[in-house]
């Protein structure tokens, strides 16, 4: 099997890797830059698209079994600006499948980055004074310390791949 991830970031890629050793899956991964077709930052919905199209334009792009796509993005809920990611896998038969990340509330000090047109990640290396955090920690890691922007994406690759793995009916 042959799996394409829409994306080059570290982070991501050793996700959907990780993903697959859990459950199971022999796969050959291949990460591909494409576009999302959305902002730099989405937020809500337009994190939902970002990851589609990533998704479809890596199997598009490829010779792939699975696309997927990984789009990490901010929503407005509760007067809290929350960051999450969507998850959205495919394939050439028309079985797709999404899922969500857990998603975090921001501290106002990132969120005021990101409202002057940053995006996540710059917000977080300019707080945290590091470099090129979304390929590593990812403000999850940044802020609670424990949990990083690959664990963080783990599971959701995992639900959404499962209709590939488990088929039912």
């Amino acid at each position: 099997m042959f799996v394409a991830i829409g994306s080059t970031n570290k982070a991501k890629v050793e996700a959907v890797k990780e993903a697959l050793k859990i459950i199971g899956l022999n796969a050959d991964v291949i990460s591909v830059n494409v576009e999302s077709g959305v902002s730099s930052q989405p937020f809500c919905h337009e994190t939902f698209v970002g990851a589609k199209n990533r998704a479809y334009n890596a199997l598009n792009a490829t010779n792939a079994d699975i696309g997927i796509g990984i789009e990490g993005g901010i929503c407005y809920y509760e007067n809290k600006y929350l960051a999450f990611a969507v998850v959205y896998a495919a394939n050439k038969e028309g079985l797709e499948n999404f899922s969500f990340s857990m998603a975090f509330s921001l501290p106002y000090s990132m969120v005021k980055h990101i409202l002057e047109g940053r995006e996540l990640g710059e917000a977080t290396d300019l707080i945290f004074s590091t470099k090129d955090s979304k390929q590593h920690e990812g403000a999850i890691g940044y802020l609670t310390k424990v949990i990083t922007r690959k664990e963080l994406y783990i599971q959701p690759v995992i639900a959404a791949l499962y209709p590939f793995y488990n088929k039912i009916e």
